[in-house]
């Protein structure tokens, strides 16, 4: 049987799905789930994000799921949102990365885990509230302006007043103050 080439999987699944390591992509591969790279180095690059954009619009993060992971992803939204991709973010619980949680609970259950993933600002809200203590002054500010930088990194209108709106209902706020902070 002839195995295709990352690039043919890539298009094939109108997707890629970009791995924080070399052997979290080896693990992926193994089990069959072809469409996943890895950066070479310690940083994605905008190179990459624009080679990855010849092949598909959609890019699923499925880093580690510790807090270094979680950065991983905000440090990567630079070059995937300018590169045009759209991003989404497959959740793997700590202290798993996709290398043990295939070892673990195998590959359907790991395809589930990218069947799951979840828009990047709905992860990165998610993320902030989970680490901050959002009933305080000092909480929903770091939220606050932590969404508003990230969103705005995306230029489009639609989405920072939508993120806007689900900042606010998370912090129990007001939309127009939110609305206003995020200006």
């Amino acid at each position: 049987m002839r195995r295709r080439s990352p690039q043919r999987a890539i298009l094939d699944a109108g997707k890629a799905i970009l791995a924080e390591g070399q052997l979290d992509t080896i693990a992926c591969h193994a089990a069959g789930i072809r469409n996943v790279v890895a950066p070479q180095g310690t940083a994605f690059t905008a190179d990459q994000a624009r080679v990855l954009k010849r092949y598909v619009d959609e890019v699923v993060l499925c880093f580690d799921g510790d807090k270094a992971g979680r950065n991983a992803v905000i440090r990567a939204l630079d070059p995937l949102l300018a590169a045009g991709l759209a991003i989404r973010v497959a959740s793997i619980p700590p202290p798993d990365d996709p290398d043990s949680w295939i070892r673990a609970h195998g590959a359907e259950s790991f395809r589930s885990l990218l069947d799951r993933a979840q828009g990047v600002f709905d992860f990165h809200l998610q993320g902030l509230c989970s680490e901050n203590d959002t009933a305080s002054d000092r909480g929903r500010l770091v939220v606050l302006r932590s969404m508003a930088e990230a969103v705005h990194k995306t230029g489009n209108a639609v989405l920072i007043d939508t993120y806007a709106q689900r900042t606010a209902q998370r912090l129990g706020v007001d939309v127009q103050a939110v609305r206003a902070e995020f200006r």
